[in-house]
């Protein structure tokens, strides 16, 4: 962060016409800010950062600027034109600070010091040991330049010189009336004449609503973001659900046709007519009675007693029918185990196999 402070200097003219003096280039105690909104800020400078000796030492060779013109540096020196050099590390003197300086040409009606230089800012509020409140502590000051201004914070320090450099104070006066202080963001604060500081605000003004239309589209857009999360894990559910839905379906589809052509060919194997038009309880109901008889009535029987009735109707068909295939088989093991002769020639062994069969079909119907 940067600061400027303002003081008065006691100049005199070198034999060569430059300015020479050792004035008081700032001092400890209360700093008096105006913020954006017109109000107040007091900063404290403690004596222990104000007399810092890495502070003071950092005054020694600066340059010295007509008016604030930003941070001064090697790359914008030359265009900044500086009009003079500090000549010495700051030196305590009582609750203030002196530096020698020289200016080499004065070209203004300004006639006040003022200090730029960076700090650190403590956002504490307390009181002085005085008792004067403050909302922050001034820490870390390092001086980047000193400026000749028209009216500074002190704003009772004014130049001397002698006749030949001394100004109108009428011009001076007028001088001063037409600027006016633009504190910029970070604690940088120039003078500048009023057109220019109503521009600078309605500058702020602007961006001010722009960042406050940012933060709108900022906050729509996270909503819409938000909206858009929750529909995509929407869809990614539905469409597991429905793959799992698909494949529980399948399965079951494929477990009712197996079943299906089960069904059929144990009516096949009852003799139920027309089995393919009738539904799976009205053909299960049908095998029942092929083997129990039409007489049962299963019209108030429920859906489980018919389907374990069902179930073992299958089994004893199925142990009829390996009977019936142990006969055929004995049968024909008999039948090959005999000697050829008239008796037991295959035309009598065919005839009689024929026989048999017949009574079986008729001990089956």
């Amino acid at each position: 962060m940067q600061r400027y402070d303002t003081v008065a200097i006691t100049a005199t003219k070198t034999k060569e016409g430059f300015i020479r003096d050792a004035p008081i280039i700032g001092r400890t105690g209360i700093l008096q800010y105006q913020k954006e909104d017109g109000t107040n800020r007091f900063e404290y400078r403690p004596p222990e950062e104000a007399f810092n000796a890495d502070s003071l030492a950092s005054l020694k060779g600066k340059p010295i600027t007509i008016g604030h013109k930003g941070f001064v540096d090697a790359k914008n020196a030359a265009e900044i034109k500086p009009v003079g050099t500090v000549l010495s590390e700051g030196q305590q003197d009582g609750d203030s600070i002196r530096a020698e300086i020289v200016i080499y040409n004065l070209d203004t009606t300004a006639r006040e010091l003022s200090c730029g230089y960076t700090l650190d800012l403590e956002e504490t509020a307390g009181t002085t040991p005085n008792g004067e409140h403050y909302d922050a502590i001034q820490r870390n000051i390092r001086y980047n330049h000193v400026a000749v201004v028209p009216k500074g914070r002190a704003g009772v320090a004014r130049l001397n010189l002698d006749g030949e450099q001394e100004i109108n104070g009428e011009g001076e006066k007028i001088m001063t009336e037409k600027m006016t202080k633009i504190k910029l963001d970070g604690g940088l604060e120039y003078d500048a004449a009023p057109e220019v500081a109503v521009y600078v605000d309605k500058l702020r003004e602007d961006t001010a609503t722009l960042n406050q239309k940012i933060s709108e589209l900022n906050t729509d857009n996270d909503k819409l973001q938000a909206k858009y999360d929750a529909a995509l894990a929407d869809n990614e559910k539905i469409k597991s659900e429905g793959e799992k839905k698909l494949a529980e379906l399948k399965a079951n589809f494929d477990s009712a046709v197996k079943n299906r052509v089960e069904l059929l060919n144990v009516a096949t194997k009852h003799k139920v007519e027309k089995a393919d038009s009738l539904s799976d309880k009205e053909i299960k109901i049908a095998v029942i009675k092929s083997v129990r008889g039409d007489k049962i009535n299963l019209d108030v029987k429920s859906d489980e007693y018919i389907d374990a009735a069902f179930d073992l109707s299958k089994e004893e068909i199925q142990t009829h029918e390996d009977a019936l295939a142990n006969q055929r088989q004995q049968l024909k093991n008999s039948s090959s185990d005999k000697n050829d002769s008239d008796d037991d020639s295959p035309e009598n062994a065919l005839n009689k196999l024929i026989d048999y069969e017949s009574k079986l079909y008729e001990q089956e119907g």
